[in-house]
């Protein structure tokens, strides 16, 4: 099967899975969602997913939301009923309180990075509700659509000044003199891979720098790479048309995303 939902209470054919118009979620992108990797039936970072998105709930006050224990039944009967293989799991909640979960296949991109663009204007670090993975994704779709206008595939959200702040859907590592430096969680999301990433580079001996990073910084970066849950560590291989490094995957980013992917548990390496 290719589609499986699950809405409240049980699976739901995919055509027929709706919301009313009085949903919070509806009516206000007043919610959350998570997006998980799922390999072979299992989904290994759904601990530290389910314990951010509990955590968003309680700092939001969210109340009611549908509990740890019925997301997880919901996402076990869902995966039950997909083939083997990679798939993407979104969980959606809403104090309403409404529990939609949905599992398609995942197909890697074979691509060997990606091209990003400069978006000033489009992050602000005293922006509280950003570190949360709310419904309320418009400014972040519009950044993508911007950015693929532009001729990238993604962009990336700068402050007035050009400091970095983070991907229109990732978090954002630059490679400086062997060290990666990465933007704070102020006015973005705290990544579960970011957090992945992080520990897996200390256990590689890499040092990681976390702070903000100016325009000057992050644009003579040796190496540019995005991390998010469902495809891992991405190379970045341009920004605004200008190669980053030599324009190729470096050494560094090739071997944290094996990295990651191992410590993600993983069985096949992301994309």
């Amino acid at each position: 099967m290719s589609h499986v939902v699950w809405l409240d209470d049980g699976l739901v054919p995919p055509g027929e899975a709706a919301l009313p118009i009085t949903d919070p979620g509806v009516r206000w992108g007043d919610g959350l969602f998570e997006t998980m990797r799922a390999e072979h039936g299992r989904v290994p970072l759904i601990d530290r997913h389910l314990a951010r998105l509990s955590a968003s709930v309680t700092a939001l006050g969210l109340d009611p939301s549908p509990s740890e224990d019925d997301i997880r039944r919901a996402i076990s009967a869902c995966m039950a009923q997909v083939d083997p293989g990679v798939h993407r799991v979104r969980v959606t909640v809403t104090p309403r309180p409404t529990l939609l979960v949905e599992v398609t296949p995942h197909a890697p991109d074979t691509a060997p990075g990606v091209a990003v663009t400069g978006l000033a204007g489009t992050w602000w670090r005293g922006e509280e509700i950003r570190e949360h993975k709310t419904l309320s994704y418009a400014a972040h779709r519009l950044a993508h659509r911007r950015a693929v206008a532009a001729g990238a595939d993604h962009a990336l959200l700068l402050d007035d000044a050009g400091n970095l702040g983070e991907s229109d859907a990732a978090n954002v590592f630059v490679v400086m003199g062997g060290r990666l430096v990465t933007p704070p969680v102020e006015g973005i999301l705290g990544g579960v891979t970011r957090d992945v990433l992080i520990e897996a580079a200390g256990a590689e001996g890499i040092p990681v720098e976390v702070r903000h990073i100016a325009e000057t910084e992050w644009r003579g970066a040796d190496e540019m790479f995005l991390s998010n849950g469902l495809t891992g560590l991405t190379p970045v291989l341009t920004v605004d048309g200008a190669p980053v490094g030599d324009g190729h995957p470096g050494p560094i980013s090739l071997r944290m995303r094996a990295a990651v992917a191992r410590a993600a548990g993983w069985e096949a390496p992301g994309p």
